[in-house]
């Protein structure tokens, strides 16, 4: 493990339903990677229409002071027990909603939400695939694979008409 650069940071967290806008800066505290986790110090986020949504409803779990994103580039500043993501990697991730975000100084996420990325990619194009890529896998993964149809049918019901054979 190596220590974070900082001992705080600045972060914007959420306090009720509302609007982005209303998030509150707030100064939160460094603490170390527990095993399985890393610390990545961001650089760059990325506000994706899933942010703005749920910042505007109470997600399960949210708390005020919940700090929100799902996607952020950064540097692996810090490692728990048993990762193997070198500190000093640089990353794209998504981290799940429920837990502590990409709008911070500092994000503690899983190792297997976060993706090493190339010195050729900058950070803002890094910061842009993780939720787009992991919808567009979803799309392709979750929908079934039925013989002879028209994905690109207009009526609002296919879907559900399909899901429902």
């Amino acid at each position: 493990m190596t220590i974070p650069h900082a001992s705080t940071y600045r972060a914007w967290a959420w306090q009720q339903p509302d609007e982005p806008e209303q998030l509150l800066l707030e100064e939160q505290v460094v603490a170390p990677p527990g095993p399985g986790e890393i610390v990545v110090r961001n650089t760059i986020i990325a506000l994706n229409p899933v942010d703005w949504k749920v910042i505007a409803q109470t997600p399960a779990g949210w708390r005020p002071g919940h700090v929100p994103g799902v996607d952020g580039v950064g540097t692996v500043s810090a490692v728990g027990e048993g990762v193997s993501v070198p500190v000093g990697a640089r990353v794209a991730y998504h981290q799940g909603l429920g837990k502590p975000g990409s709008f911070a100084g500092y994000t503690t996420m899983d190792p297997d939400c976060a993706l090493v990325i190339p010195g050729s990619v900058s950070d803002e194009s890094a910061a842009g695939i993780p939720c787009p890529g992991l919808t567009a896998w979803q799309a392709l993964a979750k929908v079934p694979d039925i013989p002879n149809r028209d994905v690109l049918e207009r009526n609002p019901t296919c879907l559900y008409r399909i899901l429902m054979r």
